[in-house]
């Protein structure tokens, strides 16, 4: 009786513990309900993390396209597509004002596409509205509204160019400044690696997210459903990825084909305000880990 108690609890832990390959891969240690040990009080369970579910480790990106406000007929194509993209728009492209009501009354989050000066200026301009480095704080503040003015329905901006402006950090205060007054984050589209986007939002106390990768950098549908579809399998660690590319009509088409390719594999398409939320987080982190290395014990924001 004694042996055959033992070699039937033997086998019960070796099943728990013991990866099975099937098929589609590995599956988890069975679950096997066992009564509570003496030791296992109701305060030391409450006290150990639950296990993460499944829809906490898929994988997850994020999407805004840039440069909108030239062509409306691929706005609307885009403002079709049954997913949460986010959109930034030029303030002075010619249908500024009227992409960003199409949008809108389709659902889609809208951003400012806030240009500023690029390390390549003059030879490449960032056009009309730009903020750049030669300007005081008066015309920077002057710019900013005259650009909101001209995108309605914005929660959010993200900049246009500015490989120069991103690294000027007491110009980019300003920015921040005036977006804190209006309760709007900043997207950094990390167009430079010496951005001071993380460090003035943080200052500013504006919500910040960045850039991880371009959808369309090189041109052609094929690397953008490459871009879409390759790097999330290799990140799939459930932190979301934020992608950024432009209304070109292989964009356009690439985004199409990588929904379905999503949906079989698994990855959640998540909205801006969903990937902010773990951007705050990062920047809480960030902030903590910034006050403990230099001493400091002020409350974190």
């Amino acid at each position: 009786m004694i042996f055959a108690a033992a070699s039937i609890a033997a086998v019960v832990i070796f099943l728990e513990r013991v990866e099975r390959e099937t098929p589609y891969g590995k599956v988890p240690p069975l679950s096997v309900t066992r009564p509570p040990s003496e030791k296992e009080t109701p305060a030391r369970k409450a006290a150990e993390p639950a296990a993460p579910t499944k829809r906490q480790q898929d994988p997850s990106i994020a999407v805004i396209i840039d440069d909108i406000g030239f062509d409306l007929r691929i706005v609307e194509e885009l403002a079709g597509i049954p997913a949460p993209i986010a959109f930034a728009v030029l303030p002075y492209a010619p249908h500024a004002a009227e992409a960003a009501r199409l949008l809108h009354a389709a659902g889609k989050e809208i951003l400012l596409h806030l240009p500023m000066e690029p390390r390549s200026y003059p030879g490449e301009s960032p056009g009309p509205g730009a903020l750049m480095v030669d300007m005081d704080e008066g015309q920077i503040r002057k710019q900013i509204r005259e650009s909101l003015a001209a995108v309605p329905y914005v929660s959010g901006v993200n900049n246009h160019m500015g490989s120069r402006f991103m690294e000027d950090e007491a110009h980019l205060m300003v920015v921040m400044e005036e977006l804190k007054k209006r309760g709007l984050y900043f997207v950094d589209s990390r167009t430079t690696p010496d951005t001071r986007g993380r460090e003035t939002a943080n200052r500013a106390g504006v919500r910040f997210a960045a850039r991880g990768r371009f959808i369309d950098h090189l041109p052609g549908y094929a690397e953008a459903l490459k871009n879409l579809t390759g790097p999330i399998r290799r990140e799939g660690n459930g932190k979301p990825v934020l992608m950024i590319g432009h209304p070109h009509p292989e964009t356009v088409r690439a985004l199409r084909d990588a929904l379905p390719r999503w949906q079989a594999e698994g990855v959640r398409l998540v909205g801006l305000p969903t990937f902010l939320k773990t951007s705050d987080e990062e920047n809480q982190n960030a902030l903590a880990a910034r006050d403990k290395a230099s001493g400091r014990k002020e409350k974190v924001r």
